[in-house]
């Protein structure tokens, strides 16, 4: 009976090295591929947050795609009026400067108030 076990039991190793050495020779590109894919998918995580701050995004530091990405109801145009206002008038240090920003109105503000930090 222990014969049998010991029998088994070096089929199966045998059968589980040659499985992964076959499998390490017949997918050396998709390995690779999936490393990459993982790689830039962490590069696109990072760099959104670096304008957030905890659950927040920083108004001040953020581009426009990171605007338009983490505020509600602020689209392409939108996020582009914040970032040309800040460079023209210089950092925002409340949430109701944002209604100075042509197409942001109190509906808008209210909406993303909480997602807001300076």
């Amino acid at each position: 009976m222990t014969s049998l076990k010991k029998l088994l039991s070096t089929t199966f190793v045998i059968g589980t090295l040659l499985s992964t050495n076959a499998l390490a020779e017949n997918t050396p590109a998709t390995a690779d591929s999936a490393t990459t894919a993982v790689q830039q998918e962490s590069v696109a995580q990072v760099q959104p947050q670096a304008a957030a701050i905890g659950d927040k995004l920083n108004i001040n530091t953020a581009t426009v795609a990171e605007i338009q990405k983490s505020l509600v109801g602020i689209g392409a145009k939108k996020a582009e009026a914040i970032v040309q206002y800040r460079e023209k008038h210089g950092n925002f240090t409340a949430a109701e400067q944002l209604l100075e920003v042509q197409g942001i109105g109190k509906a808008t503000l209210e909406k993303n108030r909480d997602r807001i930090a300076f």
